[in-house]
């Protein structure tokens, strides 16, 4: 009997609206690929570029591409059916099951709950990709546009954690949020530039990281540049509107495997909000209007694939 899986499919660019969960079947496995039956799975912002059509692709398609859960069945030696996985950089994870190659899949930490396992690896490897992508020292002030959202929570932490003065853009409601994690809020808006001034003091901004794509954040990045400091977007618009250079996310194990650890410690915090698999529309909804607290991850506990 054939296996069918509840999956969030895009067969026409559009709002939210158009995602609808279909039941369809899920491949064989070909030597060294394992089918996982999901608890949790994450979603990005880019998600809902990819699902609008403002990110290029071809239509139909699944959406998602990371996720947590329980092996299912396996044709490779090295896992177990049963075995708590996490796995990144797989097509179709917004899904009950998904299969991919053992090589995209690391252990789970038990000490991690299955919402901050199936969210950690986007925002976190996109975090360090930021941060690694600049010359940056300890005592440098640097501002992080859109500190509160999944990725600008992470990196505000990591860089707070390598002696980095954080100046985070956020919403008033999330000022309380940047602080926690070591930052230093500003608001978004006109006259952002002049915010930013008044929280650095005579300290001078060695370098801007814009994850949010506001026109404030993008004007800001320029004049930083055009006065021989850094900027880097990871917004394919604000790179394209105001020069600034695009960093792409670079995810692999060992970068995953750092930050589990830095969370199995307690370092890291990764504060996730859960909604059901069900209403994955409102939470493109919610992606679409931004001004997210922490991470976006869809439960999939009632799952019927999962290993009792």
């Amino acid at each position: 009997m054939s296996l069918h899986a509840r999956t969030a499919i895009v067969r026409h660019f559009g709002p939210p609206e158009v995602i609808q969960l279909e039941h369809l079947p899920s491949r064989g496995l070909a030597q060294g690929e394992v089918r996982v039956a999901v608890r949790s799975s994450g979603m990005n912002p880019v998600d809902a570029r990819i699902r609008s059509g403002s990110f290029g692709g071809t239509v139909p398609l699944a959406l998602g591409t990371e996720f947590a859960g329980v092996i299912a069945e396996t044709r490779d030696a090295g896992l177990q059916v049963g075995d708590a996985v996490i796995g990144w950089g797989v097509q179709g994870a917004n899904s009950d099951l998904v299969v991919t190659d053992a090589s995209r899949l690391i252990p789970k930490p038990t000490a991690i709950s299955w919402d901050t396992a199936a969210g950690i690896g986007g925002v976190g490897s996109t975090a360090m990709t930021a941060l690694g992508a600049l010359e940056l020292a300890a005592g440098n002030t640097i501002v992080v546009h859109g500190a509160a959202g999944g990725v600008g929570t992470i990196l505000t932490q990591l860089a707070h954690a390598r002696g980095l003065r954080v100046i985070g853009t956020a919403s008033a409601a999330n000022h309380d949020h940047v602080t926690r994690l070591g930052g230093l809020p500003v608001s978004y808006g006109p006259g952002l530039a002049d915010r930013i001034t008044g929280v650095a003091g005579a300290a001078s901004v060695t370098a801007s990281i814009d994850l949010a794509g506001t026109p404030e954040a993008g004007e800001y990045a320029a004049a930083l540049l055009a006065g021989g400091q850094q900027a880097i977007t990871l917004v394919p618009e604000t790179a394209a509107s105001h020069g600034i250079p695009l960093v792409r996310t670079r995810r692999d194990r060992t970068v995953l495997a750092e930050l589990l650890a830095a969370l199995t410690t307690g370092d890291l915090v990764a504060p996730t909000t859960s909604i059901p698999f069900t209403e994955i529309v409102e939470g493109h909804r919610r992606l679409d209007a931004g001004r997210a607290r922490g991470k976006l991850v869809l439960d999939l506990s009632d799952n019927p694939h999962l290993v009792q």
